[in-house]
């Protein structure tokens, strides 16, 4: 059954990466069977290296080929494919060589992931244990006052697995991508192999657009037509749509794992917007974290004087000397950064590419204009991540001292304000001020929220000096 994503957003792909003998293979297998609609097909007929899970009414696509090599293959290529990364640690072994490297990897693909502690079963355990040795390797789970969840899992007893499915849909409600059927088609290979009855036979898993029978595609510059599209259920199935796995039939040769798949016309179609300061501003407010940037200059003195004097709040994720390269797109993709060329020449293949995959690279031969421009990055990016974080503004319209406490009486004018949340009350001379709420009145009556357009009495944690006309905001 070719499930529709709600509201455009995507299924989120999910990949499994740990240590060997941690219980990957196990934990996908356990889910799986929770399959409801592979079970009334007659159960799982085949493995084609992905497949997808309906978990309360939203589906759930994952890698089923877990494994170091073909996540960095993946993203190497430019395939951007997991959205969550799920690291499996065994509770009796705890932290190994091969747990490292998968936090290495997931560091530095930039997504979120949640710690998945399996084996929890067995006797004579130490969660704890295991949670100190993931701290030591800057994995500082939510128990531990880090941002990182954690879920307790027996997959052989089929325990804890409903509760990973929901944090996985938790994490993706907070971060989906939105992906229309109609946008142009990219698919991303996850698994290939030769068939000596079907042929070559490729799995790939749709991340926009839709793939369709005898649709035209274009891989590695060569064009195939699309003979059959088959699911994780054998199933012979006309469309794939937006975070469905499927096998397709009809190509020439095995594919790379991480090779993008293309409808013909789109990678022939080349922007003829010119890429400014302007997307990278735009690009500045949608990422998250520290601003990433590629740097390419043409000598070592100048590398090391940019390096020297970029703003502190921008991240050089990767810099070097000499022309831009097809990896350096290809990495300026997987890490959704912008590539700031000084004084090399940018290859007419090299601009098209650059175009086609909609990455940003902007060429300076003098570098404080460089410098400027970054600053000017910095700043919006700052204000942005910002943005994201207020959850309510108020406009302070009078001030009253009851029992000896100062509280502001207030109009809020964005959003909503709401007890506990911690505030920022900027002030009209230009200081700003931190507290928290503890109290809301509407009405002289004791309320929990306050909305947009609706004025209340509010109480602060600390004894902080206001005046009418300072402004309040919310971060939640």
């Amino acid at each position: 059954m070719n499930q529709k994503p709600d509201t455009n957003f995507r299924p989120p792909v999910v990949t499994v990466l740990g240590h060997v003998d941690h219980g990957k293979t196990t934990l996908l297998d356990t889910i799986r069977k929770t399959n409801v609609a592979a079970r009334e097909h007659g159960g799982i007929t085949q493995h084609i290296g992905a497949y997808q899970i309906i978990h309360e009414g939203k589906p759930i696509t994952f890698i089923d080929t877990p494994g170091h090599a073909a996540f960095e293959k993946m993203r190497s290529r430019g395939a951007n494919i997991a959205d969550i990364i799920i690291l499996v640690v065994s509770a009796d072994d705890g932290v190994k060589p091969q747990t490292v490297e998968a936090i290495k990897h997931i560091k530095a693909s930039q997504k979120p992931y949640i710690v998945a502690i399996t084996k929890t079963d067995l006797p004579d355990i130490n969660l704890e244990k295991v949670k100190k040795q993931l701290q030591k390797e800057d994995v500082v789970v939510e128990s531990y006052g880090g941002d990182v969840p954690l879920v307790e899992v027996a997959a052989i007893k089929n325990r804890g697995i409903k509760e990973l499915l929901e944090m996985i849909n938790l994490v993706w409600q907070l971060s989906p991508e939105q992906s229309q059927p109609n946008e142009p088609l990219e698919s991303v290979v996850v698994e290939s192999f030769l068939d000596k009855n079907r042929g070559p036979v490729v799995t790939v898993i749709v991340k926009k657009g839709t793939l369709g029978k005898n649709r035209k595609i274009e891989i590695d510059n060569e064009s195939v037509t699309i003979k059959a599209l088959v699911d994780e259920n054998g199933q012979i199935v006309e469309e794939a749509l937006p975070g469905k796995p499927v096998e397709v039939l009809g190509f020439k040769k095995v594919l790379e794992v991480g090779s993008i798949i293309r409808e013909q016309t789109q990678t022939r179609v080349l922007s003829k917007k010119p890429l400014d300061m302007a997307d990278i501003i735009a690009r500045a407010q949608q990422a998250k974290g520290r601003f990433k940037v590629i740097i390419k200059a043409d000598v070592a003195g100048s590398l090391e004087a940019i390096l020297e004097n970029l703003p502190k709040d921008l991240l050089v994720i990767s810099s070097g000397i000499g022309q831009v390269t097809e990896n350096d797109i290809s990495f300026a993709k997987t890490t959704d950064s912008p590539i700031l060329s000084f004084n090399t020449k940018i290859s007419g293949q090299i601009k098209s590419r650059a175009e086609r995959e909609g990455i940003v690279i902007k060429s300076y031969d003098v570098i404080y204009q460089l410098l400027e421009d970054m600053e000017e990055v910095a700043t919006s990016f700052q204000e942005a991540k910002h943005e994201l974080k207020v959850a309510g503004r108020a406009k302070i319209v009078a001030a009253f001292n009851i029992e000896g406490k100062k509280i502001a009486g207030a109009v809020v004018t964005h959003g909503r304000l709401k007890i506990g949340d911690s505030v920022i009350i900027k002030r009209t001379n230009g200081q700003s001020l931190e507290s928290k709420i503890i109290s809301l009145k509407r009405f002289k009556k004791d309320a929990e929220t306050v909305l947009s357009g609706q004025d209340c009495g509010i109480g602060f944690a600390t004894n902080v000096d206001f005046s009418e006309g300072d402004i309040i905001e919310s971060l939640g």
